[in-house]
């Protein structure tokens, strides 16, 4: 690939940008200096203008583009206005000019993010085609001169602003180049693997692993695979650039050029990491090289502009945020979920480390951020950086995350320091193993040895149950066996991946070590996530467990996300007596001021609410816990003060006392059994049906469709005469009766059974509503619906009903779930079926009749929101009745606060 010079067009941008060097000697201008030549002369549309001017004469301060064209390109041509509109806003400009030797103008950037045309020039109109280019050059040199003098002008007055070095570099330009030819790149990585079926198959085991980090952005594996390779292209071509001034090695990048190939560049780069490591973040991507020429010429573009624009050279505070915003960059490219913003990370460390000269890792580091909180922390506290980096270590599972991490924690003023970062399973990671670092200075290898570790930070790994990879089934196996032996509990097999790695960096903790994690609420709420709390007591004294009351800590994710602080202890039976507190954070965690952050970490270290509007604490002991779960209360009521329950536990009992749980349908295929509008069946089969609770406003419901349940054989209806009936079944199978669905799941396929009929449902994700509907006749009800029948002991129908509906009900469907990241409840049929109501067998006639009135005032109405329904005169007289009636009308205003502050909770992540 040789460079490409066009004569009659890219030549004279060369002698453009050398005029006016020389126009600028003496002038004293604003503008220092102007440049451009290296990512010239290149037979491709260029990522940048064809002139450069800069404010400073280091050339780190841009200040305008020029985009050059020859006189037979109109100066009115939409693409080129287009164009150099793109190339402004990618460098952070807020002006550009374009030239075609016949006019010339300047555009500026409007309030509005739109550039509008504000000066031309048209001295040389008479120049109309390329050879009078040359003919009249001493006309148009003055005009250029006069272009210039107009921009300066422009600049004194504020109108035309630099653009940070900063954000062109890190942010602008990467995204730029990766928007650029991210498509390009798909496509032939989409081309190269259909020829190469070893290459489509690590692609797919490496979007099996991924793939959750670019949902939000990205559902195609070969977009997403060629949006890695970009960043890995321009992450390690940005950081060789920023680090040459302190590592000579690292100018060897200036060999990318237009005269080198992909695998030339990264030969090039991997001469660096021999003479100086910064291995991590050198490493090539796997088919990194499989990129069109067209791309690779846009990577040689970035590389030639840094190299021009001395990016070395720029103050060490400014490269620091060069490179903090490149990952940033990096990051949002990738969206990743659950990537852990600095604030979380900060707080996360200064809640867990206690003593900041300890060894501390994060061992599924992603992308670097507790890694840096944990070396800031330690630099700030023991002010001695060698000791800050090498008490910090940092490991993950993949290679990529790892580019990232190593930038993210790169310090400019210590880059001669060894890193601790090794790329290694977590479950693979073992006290004394030896790994290999690189000394900065020279490449030499040093060896070190895993030590046992004063504290571990971690965002664990958001990965379900069915999406563990392979590798790692047999490390849960192995732990699902140890967890059983050492505490009797079995975890299930649809436990998610989190859930084992407590046990797992248990073996890496020292005596009394402290292990601070992020993990999903889930388990919060679940009978899984009950057992994972109940066996980790046998490992750990729980300290402290918090949660979010103010927005949601991950942006992307619809996960919520809860921080447990643990100190291990030897495997034995949990002390009883033993507290734990239970945190609400009232700060958004995103812009919390630092002294309310300092507020923060000193209440959750001391165990100590020193001001309720930061964060507010319940401290509930293991004994406590334990009794106010068996009431069907999940651990997120925890958080909120329920101390009440011991009070009202005498008068409840299990709603299984008085109602049957009733499996509502999954069809399968509801096309074939959920019926709507007119159809051919007979009505003897057609049967009424519940499917949504999305249109029930009353505390009654009625079905909302009809359900197609046949318990006749293909013969039997054949002989009945029901051809109606087969008409429909035939829409759906063979001329054999066999299914052409093949998901259904009834046997025989057709036969839905009529049998599961409900009395009262209510939803598994309610929102603001919190109720349980009786149904107005018996009927059947689908499976993302809570399903319950009277059982034949219960005595008064009428005052079951109206205590489901009181408030403790509410409270008792509250309290059972978690919230999800949408802000509804998410609650089981499991766990609905544990929860307590109010004993009817406790409440007197009379007052069983005051309370069925009471609840006739209400039960006609519309269901409201909890805030209004709890306004309602109507509905306080009839919920402070139902607690007169057990004789703890005292409670009504604590289960009241219980119940709106842990909709509160769930409803501020929105």
């Amino acid at each position: 690939m040789g460079t490409i010079i066009r004569r009659n067009e890219r030549s004279w941008a060369i002698v453009i940008i050398t005029e006016i060097k020389m126009m600028l000697n003496g002038l004293g201008l604003k503008i220092k200096s102007a440049g451009g030549e290296s990512t010239l002369s290149v037979n491709k549309k260029s990522m940048f203008p064809d002139v450069l001017l800069y404010e400073d004469e280091a050339q780190t301060k841009i200040l305008q583009g020029w985009e050059l064209k020859m006189p037979d390109v109109l100066i009115t041509d939409e693409a080129l206005i287009a164009d150099a509109t793109r190339k402004a806003k990618a460098l952070g400009l807020n002006s550009f000019v374009i030239w075609n030797f016949t006019y010339g103008k300047l555009y500026v950037e409007n309030e509005n993010g739109n550039f509008e045309e504000a000066k031309v020039w048209s001295g040389t109109k008479h120049i109309k085609s390329r050879e009078d280019v040359m003919t009249y050059k001493a006309e148009w040199l003055p005009i250029i001169k006069e272009i210039v003098m107009t921009v300066n002008e422009y600049l004194v007055n504020g109108i035309i602003e630099t653009s940070s070095i900063v954000n062109t570099v890190s942010e602008g330009l990467m995204t730029e180049l990766i928007q650029r030819n991210k498509e390009l790149v798909a496509e032939n990585i989409t081309i190269e693997s259909s020829k190469n079926m070893p290459m489509e198959s690590r692609l797919k085991v490496w979007w099996n692993a991924f793939h959750e980090e670019y949902d939000k952005d990205e559902n195609n594996m070969y977009s997403a695979y060629a949006k890695s390779v970009l960043l890995n292209w321009t992450n390690r071509i940005m950081f060789a650039n920023a680090i040459k001034r302190y590592h000579n090695c690292a100018y060897m990048i200036k060999d990318i050029d237009y005269t080198t190939s992909p695998n030339d560049g990264n030969i090039i780069i991997e001469h660096i990491v021999e003479q100086g490591d910064f291995y991590n973040v050198f490493k090539p991507l796997e088919f990194n090289e499989i990129i069109p020429e067209d791309t690779w010429i846009d990577i040689v573009d970035y590389n030639q502009f840094l190299i021009e624009n001395n990016i070395e050279k720029i103050e060490q505070r400014v490269l620091q945020d060069i490179l903090e915003k490149t990952v940033n960059t990096a990051k949002r490219e990738i969206r990743g979920q659950y990537a852990t913003p600095y604030y979380l990370a900060d707080i996360l460390c200064q809640i867990t480390v206690q003593d900041w000269n300890k060894d501390c890792a994060d061992l599924c580091a992603g992308t670097g951020t507790i890694a840096k909180a944990i070396i800031n922390n330690k630099f700030k506290r023991i002010n001695n950086a060698n000791k800050a980096f090498s008490t910090t270590w940092m490991s993950d599972k993949y290679a990529y995350p790892l580019q990232i991490a190593n930038i993210a924690v790169t310090d400019i003023h210590a880059l001669n320091i060894p890193i601790n970062m090794f790329q290694t399973d977590v479950f693979d990671v073992q006290v004394g193993d030896k790994i290999e670092i690189k000394n900065p200075t020279d490449g030499s290898g040093i060896v070190k040895n895993i030590p046992q570790f004063g504290a571990i930070v971690s965002n664990l790994p958001f990965v379900e149950y069915n999406k563990v990879a392979i590798d790692e089934q047999e490390y849960i196996a192995q732990y699902r066996e140890k967890i059983i032996n050492d505490t009797g509990i079995e975890f299930t097999r649809k436990t998610d991946l989190y859930n084992y790695l407590p046990f797992k960096l248990y073996e890496l903790l020292e005596k009394d070590g402290k292990l601070g994690i992020i993990v999903s609420n889930s388990w919060l709420g679940t009978d899984i996530g009950k057992k994972f709390f109940e066996a980790m007591q046998f490992y750990y004294i729980i300290e402290s467990v918090v949660i979010s009351n103010c927005k949601k800590w991950f942006d992307n994710a619809d996960v919520i996300g809860t921080i447990l602080v643990l100190k291990k202890k030897e495997i034995s039976a949990p002390d009883k007596t033993k507290k734990i507190s239970f945190w609400l954070t009232n700060k958004d965690i995103h812009s919390i001021e630092n002294e309310d952050k300092e507020m923060l970490i000193n209440s959750i270290v001391l165990h100590e609410v020193i001001d309720e509007s930061v964060a507010t604490m319940r401290e509930y002991s293991i004994s406590d816990i334990d009794n106010i779960t068996q009431h069907g209360i999940s651990m997120n009521a925890l958080f909120h003060n329920i101390s009440w329950v011991k009070d009202i536990e005498d008068f409840i009992e299990p709603i299984e006392n008085e109602l049957s749980m009733i499996r509502g349908e999954r069809t399968g295929q509801n096309e074939v059994f959920y019926i709507k509008g007119e159809t051919s069946i007979a009505d003897k089969f057609l049967y009424p049906m519940l499917k949504s609770s999305r249109n029930i406003k009353k505390y009654t419901a009625s079905s909302d469709m009809k359900a197609f349940c046949c318990d006749r054989t293909i013969d039997q209806l054949k002989e009945d005469g029901e051809e109606g009936t087969l008409k429909w079944i035939r829409k759906f199978c063979d001329n054999n009766y066999e299914p052409i669905p093949k998901s259904i799941n009834y046997s025989p396929w057709y036969q839905m059974p009529s049998t599961n009929r409900a009395d009262l449902v209510t939803s598994e994700n309610p929102d603001k509503r919190l109720f349980i509907a009786e149904l107005s006749e018996s009927v059947l009800v689908d499976q993302r619906l809570i399903a319950m029948k009277y059982k034949d002991s219960v005595a008064n129908r009428d005052l079951v009903f109206a205590l489901l509906n009181s408030l403790y009900g509410m409270f008792a469907i509250e309290a059972n779930g978690f919230g999800r990241g949408q802000g509804v409840l998410d609650i089981s049929k499991t766990g609905f079926q544990k929860i307590c109501m109010i004993n009817p067998n406790l409440i007197s006639k009379e007052d069983s009749e005051e309370i069925i009135e009471l609840f006739s005032k209400i039960k006609n109405c519309d269901v409201m929101d909890i805030q209004d329904e709890l306004s309602n005169k109507d509905r306080q007289a009839f919920d402070k009745k139902v607690l007169q009636s057990i004789g703890h009308e005292e409670l009504y205003d604590c289960i009241k606060e219980s119940l709106l502050s842990m909709q509160h909770t769930r409803h501020c992540v929105k």
